[in-house]
C-alpha cells in the first residue's frame, strides 16, 4: 500500500468539489486536485462497490486515483480490498492519503494472514 503523510500534505488539504457518492454511512467526494478523492464515514460490503465505482470514475477521467482517508471510521475487507487494489473496477491501485487508524489496523492484520 502506498501511503504519503507529512507536513506537505496536511499543509495543502484537498478542498472537496463534487460528491460522488453519498449514502447514511459513507460520503465520497471529488476534490482539487482533481485526482483526488475524500471518503468520510464507514465502508462495508454495502458501499464497498460504489467506492469502486468512483474510484473507477475518477481513474478513467485523470489516469490515477489519490485517496484521502482521513474521514473514515471504519472499514471492512470489502473496502480495503478496492483500497489496495487493483481490481477488476480499478485497474490501477489507488494512493492513500492521511491513512485514517482503522484502514492501518486492517492492514496490518491483512499482512499476518
Amino acid at each position: 500500500m502506498t501511503e504519503r503523510n507529512g507536513p506537505a500534505e496536511e499543509a495543502v488539504s484537498p478542498q472537496a468539489t463534487l460528491v460522488l457518492y453519498e449514502d447514511a454511512q459513507l460520503s465520497i467526494v471529488q476534490a482539487t486536485p482533481p485526482d483526488t478523492v475524500l471518503l468520510k464515514g464507514d465502508i462495508d460490503i454495502t458501499n464497498s462497490p460504489a467506492l469502486a465505482d468512483a474510484l473507477a470514475q475518477v481513474t478513467a477521467r485523470w489516469g490515477q486515483v489519490m485517496v484521502d482517508t482521513t474521514g473514515l471510521r471504519f472499514i471492512d475487507v470489502s473496502g480495503w480490498r478496492v483500497l489496495v487494489g487493483p481490481g477488476p473496477r480499478v485497474p490501477a491501485r489507488p494512493r492513500l492519503l492521511n491513512v485514517a487508524p482503522c484502514v492501518h489496523r486492517l492492514t496490518q492484520r491483512m499482512s499476518t494472514l
